[in-house]
This record gives structure tokens, C-alpha cells and sequence, in this order.
């Protein structure tokens, strides 16, 4: 047992070592995941805002009032060359060819130049927007590209509702803080406060921000305790851990259950082997004394002596026999195979019989009060095995008594069923034996000798017999007090 025992707390000690380990895989697993996401976040939102500024620039390329697009013919480069002029400084112009295209400009509303406003922007873009520049250009468009590019430049507003679809995508729904200063690492070996990691324990890497503005050179995002998402990650796991547990505590209460059920029967075993082998060798003894008498002491010489020890024999060996039908019976009832003959039964008879027998028996003085509060006389049972279990109870009711036995026996009605009730005043049963009483072969234990005879088989027949017929029995009893046996009959 304390093997069982010991091998179970180890499972259980493992099994949370297991699960601690596992939460701190999963911490680190955040971890990384939330800094795959800010850099996946970062890159996302510039380059949302370069592919908002190059369409801005194309429109402004396509407004009349303020840029006029030509193209002519280059008879050397055998191409188009096309020529961006601001329209209030006439003398700001920027000429360019592209690559593989070749179509003139007709009007200013022609889809030619559409392609080539897109395609200057686009280099525009290359150029100085995706290398996080904007160089000077004579045109009005240099101005006006270093406005927008100022207006859409790195704002953790816009890049919030990014990061946080980057984090769905991890499934990770934690809420987080932007951190911003002016100088920082971003190989990630900056130091942070006291303060500040105990409220925010987990930090991403830094990302340069690019916004020329004091404070607001570097970015990192910052989160508290992940708990729910750690938890949320570990939820299918402490489950299957708390059922495995659960199984191998049960299947350890179980162990040790069947354990203690198995030594009480074991008690409950030699109790029994005890008591009958005491019980088989008295008879024994007694018919090898009369004949060893008959033999030895001439005994056969003398009729009257002879028939006298016969009779004692005689009697010991039906009492023998007794004894031994008793078991092999009950063994019988047990294998379930036999068949119970219910008819019409005047129980008020019979309780006249049993108790008309033990009044005659002398052995102590007993009173008997009936009352029959049911109604009626009769009822449906098998006739023998009723007869036996209330014999079994007066019986247990006068041996466990003392010298002077009052037994009340009382008939009542209880919802649907007819209820015989067998109380005396004898010694009782403890709390913890009354349980056990109507198991086989459980004896109130009382050392190693037992003042009253008996096998422990009596009240497992009554209750054995009573569950045949359809019905239930009890028993109330304190120790000292007496003791109330009750057979209920279906009616």
C-alpha cells in the first residue's frame, strides 16, 4: 500500500513538473511569437503608408492644374522621352524615358499618361520613400512629396490596429503599450527599469521609427503577464493532466478499497473457520467419548447406558448435520438457482408458532408482544423461508439478550408495503458493525471467542431471501439499546 501510494505521488509530482515546464515553453513561445508579429507589423504599416503616398503623388501627377506631362520622340535612343513641367514654374522640368515603353503623350487625359505618372511614382517610391528618404526636387512635387511624407510618417495609432491583426494571426489577443525613446538597441540588449519590467514583464525587440521628433526614435511593445493566453494554451493539457490524475487517484482509492474490503473478508474468513471448526468438533467429540465409553467401560452390558450415549450420538450427529445443510443450503440460495413459491401466508400463525417454540425451549425467560397495526393477517410469500427468517431473528433476538428477553413483533403498512418489525432488548450493535451485519459470514467481532454461537450466515439469508421476494429489510440497533430488524413485504 505505501509502495501504491508512494508511486502515486511521484506520478503526480512529475506530472507537475511536466506541466511547469510546459508553461514555461509556452512563455517563450509568446515571446517570439509577439516579436515575429511587431516586425511583421512594422514592415506592414510602411509599407502602407509608402503604397498611400505613391497614389497620392500619382493623383497629383495627373492634376492639370498643377504638373503637365509631354512626350517627344528621341531619334538616337529610339524611345519616348517624357517631360514632367510644373505648371506655375515653367522653367522646373524633369525628363525621363521608361524601359520597354514606347507611347506618346496625346492629350492629358490619355491613358499614356496615366502609365507614366504611375510609373514615376512608383520610382519616386523606390527611390526615396522605401529607403526611408525624400530627396529635393525642383518641382512643386518635391514640396509636395516632403509634406505627405511628413503627414504620413511612422504613428503608433495607424500601426495598433496592424499589430493586433498580426497578433490574431498567432492567436494571441493580449492587451499591449507602445514604448518610445530616442536611442535604443535593436539587437534587443537595451536594459529597462525595475519599475517598468515589473509592470510590463515581456518586451519586443526595437524597430527604428525613422520620425525625425525627439523621444520617438525607437519603438517596442510592451505586455503584462500573458497568464490567459499561457492558460489558454495549456487549457487542453491541465485537462488531460487533472483526468489522468484524477483516473490514477481513483484508481488508487479503488486499489485500496478492494484491499480493505479484502483483509476485512479475510477477518471475516478465519472468524468463520474459527467458530465452525469449534462448532463441527464438539459433536465430534462427543460421539468419539460415547463410543470410546461404550468400548471401554462396558457400556454395552448395560441397555439403558447404551441407549443413552446412542441418543447423545444420535442427537450430536443431527446436530452435525444441521450444521452442515445450514452451509451447503445457503451456498445454494447464493448460486440464485433456486425458486421461491409464494402463496397466501397467514403470517400471524406463524409468528404464533416461532414464538410458542421458544417459549417452550426454557432456555431464559422471554416475553412476546404482537400488534398487528396492518390491517390484515395474510400476505403473499413463500411460506418455509419466511417462516425461517423470522426464526432467524427471534432466534438472534433471545441469544443476543440477556437473561430476561422482551421482544416486540409488529405488523404495519408502510406506502406499499406490508413491514414486520422484531425489536428486543439486548445487547445492540455498534455503529460501525451495523453495515456489515447482513453480510456473509460477518460476525460482531468480540475476540478470538464468541460468547454466542454462530456462523454469520443467519441475516444474509433473511436479506438474501427478502430481495427474492421483491422486497427490502433493515436494521436499527445502538449498542446497549437493542436492536430493530425490519422485513417489508410488496402488498
Amino acid at each position: 500500500m505505501t509502495v501504491c501510494i508512494v508511486a502515486v505521488c511521484g506520478v503526480m509530482l512529475l506530472q507537475s513538473l511536466w506541466v511547469k515546464n510546459y508553461y514555461h515553453v509556452n512563455e517563450e513561445r509568446f515571446e517570439k511569437e509577439i516579436n515575429l508579429a511587431f516586425e511583421d507589423a512594422i514592415k506592414t504599416e510602411f509599407r502602407l503608408r509608402c503604397d498611400t503616398i505613391e497614389q497620392l503623388v500619382t493623383g497629383f501627377l495627373m492634376d492639370t492644374s498643377q504638373i503637365y506631362i509631354t512626350s517627344r520622340w528621341h531619334d538616337t535612343a529610339k524611345t519616348y522621352v517624357y517631360t514632367i513641367s510644373n505648371r506655375t514654374r515653367v522653367n522646373d522640368k524633369h525628363t525621363f524615358s521608361i524601359k520597354n515603353y514606347k507611347q506618346p503623350i496625346l492629350s492629358q487625359q490619355d491613358s499614356s499618361k496615366k502609365t507614366v505618372a504611375l510609373h514615376y511614382a512608383q520610382s519616386l517610391r523606390e527611390e526615396d520613400l522605401d529607403n526611408h528618404y525624400v530627396f529635393y526636387r525642383t518641382q512643386n512635387l518635391g514640396e509636395y512629396i516632403g509634406k505627405k511624407a511628413e503627414e504620413y510618417s511612422f504613428d503608433t495609432a495607424r500601426l495598433r490596429p496592424v499589430y493586433q491583426k498580426a497578433l490574431a494571426a498567432y492567436g494571441i489577443k493580449e492587451p499591449f503599450t507602445f514604448y518610445l525613446r530616442d536611442q535604443d538597441s535593436t539587437t534587443n540588449k537595451s536594459s529597462f527599469s525595475d519599475s517598468l519590467t515589473k509592470l510590463y514583464p515581456v518586451i519586443t525587440k526595437s524597430f527604428p521609427t525613422y520620425k525625425v521628433e525627439p523621444g520617438k526614435n525607437f519603438v517596442r511593445a510592451m505586455f503584462r503577464s500573458p497568464v490567459n493566453y499561457l492558460l489558454g494554451k495549456m487549457t487542453g493539457m491541465v485537462i488531460a493532466s487533472a483526468v489522468l490524475l484524477g483516473i490514477v487517484a481513483f484508481a488508487l482509492f479503488y486499489l485500496l478499497r478492494i484491499i480493505k474490503r479484502e483483509k476485512k473478508l479475510s477477518a471475516i474468513k478465519n472468524d468463520f473457520i474459527s467458530n465452525i471448526s469449534h462448532e463441527l468438533k464438539t459433536p465430534i467429540a462427543t460421539v468419539h467419548a460415547a463410543v470410546d465409553a461404550m468400548e471401554g467401560f462396558g457400556a454395552l452390558d448395560n441397555p439403558a447406558r447404551t441407549k443413552r450415549y446412542l441418543d447423545i450420538s444420535r442427537n450430536e450427529l443431527q446436530r452435525l448435520s444441521d450444521m452442515v445443510n445450514k452451509i451447503l443450503n445457503l451456498s445454494l440460495y447464493e448460486r440464485q438457482d433456486f425458486e421461491l413459491k409464494p402463496e397466501l401466508v397467514n403470517i400471524v400463525t406463524i409468528v404464533d408458532e416461532i414464538t410458542g417454540s421458544h417459549l417452550l425451549s426454557g432456555s431464559k425467560k422471554i416475553h412476546f408482544n404482537f400488534t398487528n397495526d396492518a390491517g390484515t393477517d395474510t400476505i403473499k410469500a413463500d411460506k418455509l423461508h419466511l417462516y425461517n427468517m423470522l426464526n432467524n431473528l427471534i432466534d438472534n433476538a433471545v441469544k443476543y439478550s440477556g437473561d430476561e428477553v422482551t421482544i416486540n413483533i409488529y405488523f404495519f403498512r408502510e406506502k406499499d408495503h406490508f413491514v414486520i418489525a422484531v425489536q428486543d432488548n439486548g445487547i445492540g450493535i455498534s455503529r460501525n458493525d451495523l453495515p456489515f451485519i447482513f453480510d456473509r459470514f460477518y460476525r460482531v467481532p468480540s475476540g478470538n471467542i464468541h460468547k454466542v454461537k454462530g456462523y454469520g450466515l443467519g441475516l444474509s439469508y433473511v436479506k438474501l431471501i427478502m430481495e427474492k421476494h421483491g422486497g427490502w429489510c433493515t436494521a436499527e440497533s445502538k449498542t446497549g439499546n437493542g436492536s430493530t430488524f425490519k422485513l417489508a413485504f410488496l402488498v
